[in-house]
């Protein structure tokens, strides 16, 4: 039997005012991953440098002036998505805000997930798949970031336990200094 693969949107675009506010503030060279249109003139976006919440439209509090927060992927602790019967919220937690059971889709004030800066609300019905794919890309972003910052940290940890193994060999007299020195430079790729 022939399976079909249903093939998810994660790039829609989100109006004149939500496109405007994205530009004016994404760096330049920066590759968009993921761009979703919230349930209430907000925005989820995934670049391949950080996830920016947006918020621009009367129900979400941004009537006249919509409102960007970009979290670089290192100031990123979590990553919450939380769904009832016919709504879900996608939520970006940093070491600032990590109060996750709170904001709800039909909260009100500081409980409302269409007014956090750092949520985006949106409709099961119409839209879940396709957050549910940019949710998974975002994660999967953050640990491709992670992964890479920290294999630079092991890289470098690496080298200077092979330069101190050397050393110890110079000192020994196993190596001459000339030969130290020209290890150390091919080590450290000069």
């Amino acid at each position: 039997m022939d399976m079909e693969t249903k093939v998810v949107n994660v790039i829609e675009p989100l109006g004149s005012r939500g496109e405007a506010l994205l530009k004016a503030n994404m760096a330049d060279g920066e590759t968009i991953l993921v761009k979703l249109k919230g349930s209430f003139g907000e925005a989820f976006v995934v670049t391949d440098r950080r996830i920016y919440v947006l918020k621009y439209g009367f129900m979400a509090g941004r009537t006249f002036r919509g409102q960007c927060t970009a979290y670089r992927f290192n100031q990123i602790t979590g990553l919450e998505s939380r769904k009832t019967l016919v709504t879900g919220v996608v939520e970006v937690l940093t070491a600032a805000d990590r109060n996750t059971d709170s904001k709800t889709f039909w909260g009100v004030g500081k409980m409302s997930a269409i007014r956090a800066d750092n949520t985006v609300a949106y409709s099961l019905m119409f839209q879940g798949a396709s957050f549910q794919r940019g949710f998974s890309i975002a994660r999967e972003a953050i640990q491709e970031a992670v992964s890479a910052s920290t294999g630079q940290v092991v890289g470098q940890e690496g080298v200077a336990d092979e330069i101190g193994k050397l050393a110890l060999l110079r000192d020994k007299g196993t190596l001459t200094e000339e030969e130290f020195q020209a290890k150390k430079r091919q080590l450290l790729g000069r």
